[in-house]
């Protein structure tokens, strides 16, 4: 295909993406566009921390669908000779494997930003944050996640006393006091990855979780794989129907875990059939459901939770929050339950409610844009961008860009099941050969 691919953003749907088309008969030449200084990392691998696990199985962690056991080999080789497919590994550990790989990929590493692109019939030119630019027939967005949404109503004390901490990724420093209350806005895989990172750091006091449905992320266990898909094919394209096939496969027999694991393959046509309101209603009655078995913690780490919450060191609470405030340099957190108003205090608040889908809503001058040049539109309920089957950006006329393609997390506006690992290589090796096919 040669060519130029720039590649802007390096996480790991970026450094997947590379990885792919350097397999390619005739290799592009590749440029990553990232400011960080690592490559492969992104949020999830940057952590140091070795409490922090992957919460898929070391055997379907590999780069390569072709070459399943390409990860698990590595594993074995570099870190952990007794290492075996149904391992968790250590997220940092996985991080080192995409950076062995990409590095091989021969990509050059841009360390700048991208502001915004500019595209010229099947031509682009990716302008950069210090007024520099890189030429490429080919640009494919991989920015992956979005810090969370703020609060609604937060004191000026609350943020200038470093009480709150909107970005849990950031490196902020933990109360003095380690016996000290903590709130964590979330209960979901993020607000796990922060009590293991507070516990960590020696932070001994009590620390509650809080979210709309008080919901605390399941845990991977064994289980027999099922017949088949629990929601089939034929099912009527309803939330309500699809709800009712998945209780049918259970009640005949289907441990959960492998119901919800026999959808890995199929979650996303299903989600295509369903007509926009019925994504929305899904979205609004059972997201939340679907979300704490689907994306479940290792069984070492669920195990640590239970014995929090055994210990009376971790409590889970369903409320709305209101406002958070602060009064004699203690944070006081509102939430209202079934119409009932409580102050929750603490010393530090850390928002765990996940990463922005709404693009619009984002403070990325590349997105922004995107949007008003025209290159991109929101998709489906206004999550992300909306996108077709290969991957390209559907502009404002309603067509499809050859030129702009998005990879990873950016194709939730689209796709049902895309920020795993098992879902982005798939895309990645797809996206490769579209590519390569164009210009073959």
């Amino acid at each position: 295909m040669a060519g130029t691919v720039a590649i802007v953003g390096g996480g790991a749907s970026g450094a997947l993406a590379a990885i792919h088309l350097a397999r390619q008969v005739n290799p592009p030449n590749l440029v990553v566009i990232e400011p960080r200084e690592e490559l492969g990392l992104g949020i999830a691998y940057a952590t140091r921390s070795p409490a922090h696990l992957l919460n898929v199985r070391a055997g379907n962690m590999s780069a390569f669908s072709d070459v399943p056991d390409h990860f698990l080999d590595w594993l074995r080789r570099e870190h952990d000779p007794s290492a075996d497919a149904g391992t968790f590994a250590p997220r940092m550990v996985f991080g080192r494997y995409l950076q062995t790989l990409v590095a091989r990929s021969g990509a050059v590493h841009c360390r700048r930003g991208a502001v915004a692109v500019k595209v010229e019939g099947e031509a682009a030119s990716v302008v950069l944050a210090d007024g520099g630019s890189i030429p490429a027939s080919r640009v494919v967005l991989a920015l992956g996640h979005f810090p969370p949404v703020d609060l609604p109503r937060i004191s000026a004390d609350a943020l200038s006393g470093g009480l709150y901490h909107r970005d849990p990724w950031r490196d902020f420093p933990l109360p003095s006091d380690r016996d000290s209350p903590v709130v964590l806005i979330g209960t979901g895989l993020t607000a796990v990855d922060m009590l293991l990172r507070l516990r960590e750091k020696g932070h001994r006091g009590p620390v509650t979780m809080v979210s709309r449905h008080g919901l605390l992320s399941l845990g991977h266990a064994p289980c027999a794989p099922g017949a088949g898909p629990a929601v089939p094919d034929s099912t009527a394209p309803s939330a309500g129907a699809y709800l009712a096939a998945f209780r049918s496969a259970v009640r005949n027999g289907a441990a959960w875990r492998a119901a919800v694991d026999s959808l890995r393959g199929t979650s996303n046509p299903l989600w295509a059939r369903l007509p926009t309101g019925e994504k929305a209603r899904f979205r609004r009655h059972l997201f939340h459901y679907w979300s704490v078995a689907r994306h479940r913690m290792a069984p070492c780490i669920a195990e640590q939770v239970e014995r929090e919450q055994r210990a009376g060191l971790l409590a889970i609470r369903r409320g709305h929050v209101q406002d958070l405030a602060m009064s004699g340099g203690v944070g006081h957190l509102t939430i209202v339950t079934s119409g009932v108003t409580e102050s929750l205090a603490a010393s530090c608040v850390i928002n765990c409610t996940g990463p922005v889908t709404d693009y619009r809503k984002v403070q990325s001058p590349l997105l922004r844009a995107l949007f008003l040049d025209g290159h991109a539109v929101a998709g489906d309920l206004g999550v992300t961008l909306a996108t077709d089957a290969e991957g390209a950006l559907e502009g404002a006329s309603g067509a499809c860009s050859r030129v702009l393609y998005a990879i990873g997390p950016m194709r939730a506006g689209t796709l049902f099941e895309t920020t795993a690992i098992p879902e982005i290589r798939q895309q990645a090796r797809d996206l490769a050969m579209h590519l390569a096919g164009m210009h073959s």
